[in-house]
């Protein structure tokens, strides 16, 4: 029988396994990255807002302030806020997989 279940080995080290400056290393990036991720994200979006709505829709121009609170609007109204449910569904859904056996696994039936 085909076993739909693939086997891999972890690559990557559990956070307890990590060395003290491995962990100071992880969090500085982390520290450093994220804030400047969400500093480029709202200069491109008042560079693009301040390059495209005043045109096109004569709108004022707005700041970097403003920017990153458009960016906050558009993720609360379009996402929903609800990102995670998408992802813990996704994680259920494996742990039920990992946990069949290989005789509980049907095979698709070819048409």
């Amino acid at each position: 029988m085909c076993s739909l279940r693939m086997e891999h080995k972890r690559q990557h080290k559990r956070w307890s396994e990590l060395s003290a400056g491995a962990k100071a290393g992880i969090i500085a990036a982390a520290a450093v990255g994220v804030p400047g991720l969400f500093a480029l994200c709202g200069l491109v979006t008042m560079w693009l807002w301040n390059a495209l709505m005043p045109e096109i829709f004569k709108l004022p121009a707005i700041g970097f302030w403003q920017a990153l609170g458009l960016l906050a609007l558009s993720h609360i109204l379009f996402k929903g806020g609800g990102a995670g449910r998408a992802a813990r569904g996704h994680w259920r859904k494996r742990q039920v997989w990992k946990h069949l056996r290989d005789d509980e696994v049907a095979i698709p039936e070819q048409a």
